[in-house]
């Protein structure tokens, strides 16, 4: 029973580890790397250093309609997230296990679904997450060979939502949001490679030839001994 709290305990505590390094970005002005606004940015965070063999996963996006109109989405004019890399030949990102399936629709976008529009509805001032990666799935930073400080990657969320008019009109013209999250070059932690054990010295050797030799002297000096004291008498 005590070995089951344990267990529990330490899973809770990676789960918060994990989900804590999932959100571990700042918002950002989008004016403060030209990056952003060359990949036509509108909402900009940074997340830090990466390192070759870091993985990102646990990513998940949010629809916010902050407007007085309600907005509708449809999925087929959707991009799915997808990174950037920022220097090329240097660095090589990739999606882990596979691209395939990366991503799904979270239940609460799905209970969105307005039958008569074809399309899922948010009201005013209204939240949802919308989309979100799979548990299990991550982006790879496979090589990094660029100078620390340098941008390497950045993940990009795009949402094309539609405003819903009073008149029941729904607006064609709208621009697509784009939210980007940056990534820097790290540091790659030198492994120490493990200290060889050095072979032991060899014992002196014990065979039979030895044992007789020991023996032998044991023997001269008992010899040796019973001589002197029959000298005596």
């Amino acid at each position: 029973m005590k070995t089951n709290k344990i267990l529990i305990s330490l899973l809770w505590v990676s789960l918060l580890w994990m989900f804590q390094f999932a959100w571990a970005y700042e918002e950002v002005e989008c004016t403060t790397n030209p990056i952003f606004s060359a990949n036509s940015c509108n909402q900009c965070f940074e997340w830090g250093s990466k390192s070759e063999g870091d993985n990102i996963g646990l990513m998940s996006d949010d629809w916010i309609n902050d407007t007085n109109l309600k907005q509708i989405v449809y999925k087929e004019e959707q991009k799915l997230p997808f990174m950037v890399n920022l220097s090329e030949g240097l660095v090589s990102w990739s999606q882990t296990p596979s691209s395939e399936d990366f991503w799904e629709y979270t239940q609460e976008f799905e209970d969105k679904l307005d039958a008569k529009e074809e399309g899922y509805v948010l009201d005013p001032q209204e939240k949802v997450t919308w989309l979100k990666s799979k548990l299990g799935y991550a982006f790879s930073l496979d090589k990094n060979q660029a100078p620390v400080g340098d941008p390497v990657g950045l993940l990009v969320y795009s949402i094309k939502p539609h405003n819903i008019m009073e008149d029941g009109e729904i607006t064609v013209e709208d621009t697509e949001h784009r939210e980007c999250v940056l990534f820097s070059s790290g540091k790659k932690e030198t492994v120490t490679p493990p200290v060889q054990p050095q072979e032991p010295k060899q014992l002196p050797k014990t065979g039979p030839e030895h044992i007789f030799i020991a023996l032998l002297a044991l023997a001269l000096l008992a010899w040796f001994g019973v001589s002197k004291m029959t000298k005596k008498i």
